[in-house]
C-alpha cells in the first residue's frame, strides 16, 4: 500500500476509472456491432487481427473470426464451438466461463454438467487451430454453489490465480456460508480453485474470515482481488441525463472485512456500461466489460489488469477500506 493515503473532506476526488489499453491493436469485430455478441481479441501467438465471439445473453456457440470478419472453420471452430465440443463430453449443459491465457496461447473453458447434484465442472483448453485438450472433471463439493456459470448472479469471477501462465483457475460464488459449505450467513462465499493439470477442485473462503453480512452481496461480475485484498462486485449500470455513465456495486476488503455496499463509481470518463447486464471478463492480462445487450461507452475497450487493480486500491483508500 505504499504511496496510498486517505484525505478527508473535498480535498480528494474519487479516482477516475482508467483509460483503455490500446497495445493489442486491431481485432475483428472490436466495434461490437451486435447486441450481446462480444468480440474479444484472439490468441496472442496466433494470426493477427483474429477474434473470439461469445454470446453473453445465453449459451450459444463460441466462434473464432478472421481479420475480415469471416468465421474460422478449423477444428471445433467450424460452425462455432459447442458446449459439448468444448468439454469433450456429451454430458455438459452450459458454459461456466472462459479465460484466454496470454502466456500459454490457450483458451481455457469451464463447462458444467447440471445432471448431477452437486453439478460437475469440466475443464479443458482449445487452441487457435481448434484442437480441444480435455483436462479433467470433478463434482462440486456443495449444491449451494451450483450456479457458477457466467450469467449467474452471485459475483462470479474467472481468473488465473498467479496471472497468465501460472496457478489454478479461480471462480467464485457468494451463495455459501464460507468455503465448501451450504448457503447461509455470514455469506463469506467460496473461491473454487480448478487445477489446470487435472481439473481437481479445492475450496477457500472468498471474502475472508473477518467478513460477515446478513445479505448476499450478489452481483454480475468480479474485479480483483488486488494484491491488497480489494475486490469490487459489479451490480448495476446507470446513465444520467448528461450521459455521465456510472455504476454501483460493492467494495470489499477481503483482508479486514471492511466494505461499502452500493458504492457509486463513474466520473467524467465514465464507466464501461451497456443496456443489459454488465459482466466482467478477464482475458489476456486485461479486463473487458461485456453486456448481455448493447455495448456502450467504453465497454468495448480493454483495460490493463494492473491499471484496474491500481484504481481499485485507490478506491479502497477513498472509501477508507485500506
Amino acid at each position: 500500500m505504499a504511496g496510498l493515503s486517505r484525505k478527508f473532506g473535498k480535498s480528494r476526488a474519487a479516482p477516475l476509472f482508467p483509460l483503455p489499453d490500446t497495445s493489442i491493436g486491431f481485432w475483428s469485430g472490436m466495434g461490437q456491432g451486435l447486441a450481446s455478441q462480444y468480440y474479444l481479441p484472439g490468441f496472442s501467438g496466433g494470426t493477427a487481427g483474429r477474434s473470439i465471439k461469445i454470446n453473453y445473453n445465453g449459451t450459444g456457440n463460441v466462434y473464432q473470426h478472421s481479420p475480415t470478419s469471416t468465421e474460422v472453420t478449423d477444428g471445433v471452430w467450424n460452425g462455432g464451438m459447442t458446449i459439448d465440443e468444448a468439454s469433450g463430453s456429451a454430458n455438459t449443459d452450459n458454459f461456466v466461463g472462459w479465460y484466454m491465457d496470454e502466456a500459454e496461447n490457450k483458451l481455457y473453458v469451464l463447462t458444467m454438467d447440471t445432471g448431477t447434484s452437486p453439478h460437475t465442472l469440466y475443464t479443458s483448453s482449445v487452441n487457435e487451430a481448434g484442437t480441444v485438450t480435455t483436462i479433467g472433471n470433478a463434482q462440486l463439493g456443495n449444491a449451494s454453489f451450483n450456479g457458477l456459470q457466467f450469467n449467474a448472479s452471485y459475483g462470479n469471477g474467472l481468473y488465473r490465480a498467479g496471472g497468465d501462465g501460472s496457478g489454478a483457475i479461480n471462480l467464485t460464488s457468494i451463495n455459501t456460508t464460507g468455503g465448501n459449505a451450504a448457503a447461509g450467513v455470514p455469506y463469506r462465499g467460496v473461491t473454487v480453485s480448478v487445477s489446470v493439470s487435472d481439473g481437481s477442485l479445492s475450496y477457500s473462503n472468498f471474502l475472508g474470515s473477518t467478513y460477515s453480512n446478513e445479505n448476499i452481496p450478489y452481483g454480475y461480475g468480479l474485479i480483483g482481488p488486488t494484491a491488497n485484498g480489494m475486490i469490487y462486485i459489479t451490480y448495476y449500470d446507470w446513465q444520467g441525463s448528461d450521459y455521465q455513465a456510472g455504476a454501483y456495486g460493492q467494495f470489499i476488503n477481503t483482508a479486514n472485512g471492511k466494505h461499502v455496499l452500493y458504492a457509486v463509481v463513474g466520473g467524467d470518463l465514465g464507466w464501461p456500461w451497456g443496456t443489459g447486464i454488465s459482466f466482467v471478463q478477464r482475458w489476456r492480462g486485461r479486463y473487458f466489460f461485456p453486456n448481455s445487450a448493447n455495448q456502450n461507452g467504453r465497454s468495448a475497450s480493454p483495460f490493463l489488469e494492473a491499471d484496474i487493480h491500481a484504481w481499485l486500491d485507490e478506491m479502497g483508500v477513498f472509501y477508507g477500506l485500506l
